[in-house]
């Protein structure tokens, strides 16, 4: 059970920030809107990190701040090698438990979806990383950060689902009442797309 101290207090009321925008990150379809809302996400989480004596993941995030201001202009993969390797310095310095290895994962692979182009791939990466770090913040624990990683999760899961996932009626392909009278009964029918209640 964590002490309920006033450092604690604070880093559990700065989740509330967090939570805020990441869970407007995913609501937009494009990239850069996403990026913007992960960056001043990270600012809050980065000092909740830290305040918990999480210092591994508290350096790590807070260079996802600088990582997410990069790939909102580039998406460099020479880049995301040297956040990469920023990340693994920091963790061989401030190493202290198993745990670490956890988040540092879940932040690479978090780190690969920034870098992605193509939005579908970024949010599917993205997904993988967060359920590493819900792991890491129960184990620490920090209830309110599992929480926070918890509704990024349903937030992006979301938006895949609305933007990808989700059948659209009007792609399948059923007998157009709108075919030319003119034709012939011998023509072979013409298939467009329609609604349903069409």
């Amino acid at each position: 059970m964590p002490e309920f101290t006033t450092t604690f207090i604070i880093s559990q009321v700065l989740i509330f920030g967090a939570m805020l925008f990441d869970f407007l990150s995913f609501q937009f379809k494009e990239r850069k809107k996403t990026i913007v809302c992960l960056a001043i996400s990270s600012c809050f989480i980065s000092t909740h990190y830290l305040l918990l004596e999480q210092i591994p993941a508290g350096i790590m995030v807070g260079f996802s701040i600088v990582r997410f201001i990069v790939s909102y202009f580039s998406t460099d993969k020479r880049r995301l090698l040297f956040f990469i390797g920023l990340n693994t310095v920091s963790l061989f310095f401030t190493y202290k438990v198993p745990i670490d290895l956890l988040f540092y994962v879940g932040v690479t692979i978090f780190m690969i979806g920034n870098f992605q182009a193509n939005n579908k791939l970024m949010r599917q990466l993205m997904m993988c990383g967060t359920a590493s770090i819900i792991l890491y913040n129960i184990l620490i624990p920090s209830p309110m950060g599992a929480l926070n990683e918890a509704i990024f999760l349903t937030s992006n899961f979301i938006g895949y689902r609305r933007f990808y996932m989700r059948k659209n009626i009007s792609d399948i392909y059923i007998k157009s009442p709108s075919t030319s009278l003119k034709e012939s009964d011998t023509t072979p029918k013409k298939w467009t797309k329609t609604t349903y209640w069409k």
